[in-house]
């Protein structure tokens, strides 16, 4: 028998989630979101051995606790957080989006990247936790439109296998590890291949090339291109813009105006007069009562009357002008969220809420010229504070309502209780090389292409340039469709 590593997947760039041995347990994904992300920050020691007080390798004396993103991470493997992410792909309310494009511009945009991503609302419709949630919050709620959860996914050949969207099912068969010479002369994945830098012409400011490093054999090599395209991240992009010498007399805006979300989080054990419902006819439709009454048949000693196999609920409350926050009803794996084993998990959904900050030049992130990372790039430093009134009191606010719906639905699982979780746990860092129409207030245009230089497009969540509490990556998909479109008008 060959046994293979509970994330093994034959694509590269595949999601971690389409491993079927992590969707029989959802809590071994806890394990590979912390083996594929890098924490950003490196704290300053409190306590300094005497043997080796001068020795500060890994440590980052300018990074002030006070303005650190103590929870943000990065994802260096080929797919990037596309390998791990939520999947969730809502689309920004009205009120979020940007002015770059109108309307019917954001929803074509939005129509296309919903359709790469094969975002739809119905794959946990099968759910009888989903179906019965829904109905109890829309009961309690029934003004603020809650819904099942977009997300980027499609069921496959049973009722409890998804497959994640990811890079790979994006790509096709060019994530297949065996493409022809043929077919890599046109398109080419290298793993394990960083980019270092670029360097610039100065006469026109167009970049002249790319220099990478393999880091199996630490070989460095060039790459030359007619447009140059950057998608590392709302982090490392604007780190490697800085090891290109990319001054801020250039681009007086890179690394500023960064936000990120305010999260709070609770895990809620159902009570059993609501899991009891599960039993009552006028809620049961046809599919939930079969597979109930096959798993009573089966399992007569079992109190819960929910299959084992009952695929998680994914549900959610929209942003509103009134609730001015994303609120998330689901399960889902993460490393401040994982369930005990003696927990039973069909009773535990996690409520994880969102809001925005509003862009500020001052929250930003820096990099230095003598400290390096794990893999020898710039070190970031983050300057980070929700300081806006506003925005203190729109995040005491969320929290307010997260506990109210909460406690409706059961009890807060002991060591689970409400609170704010550390500042970058949303993992939704946006604005670093934000997108606008003033050369002096963001980095990009609306077609993602970076001020003064012709063949440099980023992409990403660091191109988008206002506060949003849903989900980004949906967005960021917008703008990149609409830079992809120039780039082939220019080529």
């Amino acid at each position: 028998m060959i046994m293979m590593p509970l994330s093994a997947t034959r694509r590269v760039g595949d999601h971690k989630k389409n491993s079927a041995v992590v969707q029989k347990d959802i809590s071994r994904f806890t394990k590979e979101i912390c083996i594929s992300c890098l924490f950003q920050w490196i704290k300053w020691p409190q306590i300094l051995s005497l043997l080796h007080s001068s020795v500060q390798h890994g440590q980052n004396p300018a990074q002030d606790y006070a303005t650190n993103l103590p929870a943000a991470a990065v994802s260096r493997e080929v797919g990037g957080m596309g390998a791990h992410w939520t999947c969730c792909t809502p689309r920004q309310h009205e009120d979020e989006r940007s002015e770059l494009f109108t309307d019917e511009e954001w929803d074509k945009l939005y129509g296309e990247a919903e359709k790469i991503f094969r975002t739809n609302s119905t794959t946990f419709d099968n759910s009888i936790r989903q179906q019965l949630i829904h109905h109890e919050l829309n009961r309690l709620y029934p003004s603020r439109g809650f819904k099942s959860m977009p997300l980027a996914c499609k069921r496959l050949g049973s009722e409890t296998y998804v497959d994640w969207t990811s890079p790979a099912s994006i790509l096709g068969e060019l994530a297949d590890p065996t493409l022809s010479a043929e077919d890599k002369k046109y398109f080419e994945i290298r793993p394990s291949t960083q980019l270092v830098k670029f360097e610039r012409s100065e006469k026109d400011g167009k970049i002249t090339k790319a220099l990478l490093i393999n880091l199996k054999d630490e070989k460095t090599f060039t790459v030359t291109a007619r447009k140059y395209i950057v998608c590392a991240g709302a982090v490392l992009t604007p780190g490697i813009l800085f090891n290109s010498n990319f001054l801020p007399k250039d681009l007086p805006a890179l690394g500023h105006y960064l936000t990120e979300q305010p999260m709070a989080f609770c895990q809620v054990v159902l009570k059993k007069s609501l899991v009891e419902k599960v039993k009552e006819h006028h809620l049961r439709h046809p599919h939930w009562k079969e597979l109930a009454d096959k798993h009573k048949e089966k399992f007569p000693a079992d109190p819960v009357p929910i299959p084992f196999n009952d695929p998680d609920p994914q549900l959610y409350f929209p942003y509103t002008p009134d609730s001015p926050w994303h609120g998330q009803v689901h399960r889902d794996a993460f490393g401040y969220g994982e369930v005990p084993p003696t927990v039973d998990q069909r009773l535990v959904v996690d409520f994880r809420w969102f809001t925005y900050v509003k862009p500020q030049k001052t929250n930003c992130v820096t990099f230095s010229s003598g400290i390096t990372d794990t893999l020898g790039m710039p070190q970031p430093t983050f300057h980070f504070r929700v300081d806006n009134p506003e925005d203190e009191e729109r995040c005491a606010n969320m929290i307010s309502d997260m506990i109210e719906i909460a406690r409706r639905l059961g009890g807060f699982l002991p060591g689970a209780e409400p609170k704010y979780l550390p500042m970058g746990s949303a993992l939704h860092i946006c604005g670093t090389y934000r997108a606008g129409t003033d050369k002096k207030e963001s980095v990009v245009d609306r077609h993602s292409k970076v001020w003064g230089h012709d063949n440099l497009v980023l992409g990403g969540c660091g191109v988008i340039p206002t506060g949003s509490a849903c989900n980004p990556t949906l967005t960021a998909a917008c703008f990149a469709l609409a830079a992809v479109e120039q780039v082939i008008k220019e080529l």
